[in-house]
C-alpha cells in the first residue's frame, strides 16, 4: 500500500511540474490576446492647401511721390461666404469646428457678410503702383473615426465629416508694381 501511495505522490508531484512548466505560456498568451484597450478617436486632416475666394472688388493707386509710402485701402465686402459641414451620425458643425480648431490650430469663420468695411496698408515704392483685394482663406479638412484594435493598431471605421473651413478672415491678396496688377494669391 506505502509503494503506491508513493507512486501515487510522484505521479502527482510530476503532473503538477510538468502544468507549472506550461503555465507561464498560458498567461502569455492570455496578455497577448488582450491587446490594447478598445478605444475609439476623431483624426482631423487637411486636404491640399489653402484656396483664396473674394469678398470684394480690388483697389489700389498709384504712388506719385518719389518715396515709398504707406498707402492704406479702405473696401466693401460685396460677397458673403460660409463654411460648409458635411457631417455623418448627428455630429454638429460646432463639433466639428472645435475638433477643427483644437487639432490644426486654425481658427474657424462660420460665415461673412456683405457691406463690412474691411482696411489694408501696403508699403508702394515711389512711382509704383499698389493693389489689394480683400478674400477668405478657405482649407478642406477630413474627419475620421478610428478605434484601436487588440494587436494596438489603428483601424479606420468612418469617415465622419468634412469641412471647407474659412481659416482666415479678412485675407489680402497684394500686388506693387510699374503698372496696374492684378492682387495675388
Amino acid at each position: 500500500m506505502r509503494k503506491r501511495l508513493r507512486g501515487g505522490a510522484l505521479a502527482g508531484i510530476f503532473t503538477l511540474g510538468a502544468g507549472l512548466l506550461l503555465a507561464p505560456a498560458a498567461v502569455a498568451d492570455t496578455q497577448s490576446s488582450q491587446g490594447c484597450p478598445a478605444e475609439q478617436w476623431y483624426e482631423v486632416t487637411e486636404v491640399g492647401g489653402p484656396r483664396y475666394e473674394s469678398i470684394g472688388s480690388p483697389a489700389g493707386k498709384r504712388n506719385a511721390s518719389s518715396t515709398s509710402a504707406t498707402l492704406r485701402y479702405d473696401m466693401t465686402t460685396t460677397t458673403a461666404r460660409a463654411s460648409s459641414w458635411h457631417g455623418s451620425g448627428g455630429l454638429s458643425f460646432d463639433w466639428g469646428i472645435v475638433k477643427i480648431e483644437g487639432e490644426t490650430g486654425h481658427d474657424v469663420t462660420k460665415t461673412t457678410s456683405t457691406g463690412k468695411t474691411v482696411s489694408n496698408t501696403l508699403n508702394v515704392p515711389g512711382h509704383y503702383y499698389g493693389y489689394t483685394t480683400p478674400k477668405v482663406e478657405r482649407r478642406h479638412f477630413d474627419i475620421d473615426k478610428y478605434e484601436e484594435t487588440p494587436a494596438c493598431k489603428p483601424r479606420h471605421l468612418a469617415k465622419s465629416g468634412w469641412s471647407d473651413a474659412i481659416t482666415a478672415y479678412p485675407f489680402f491678396s497684394e500686388c506693387v508694381g510699374t503698372s496696374a496688377c492684378t492682387p495675388k494669391p
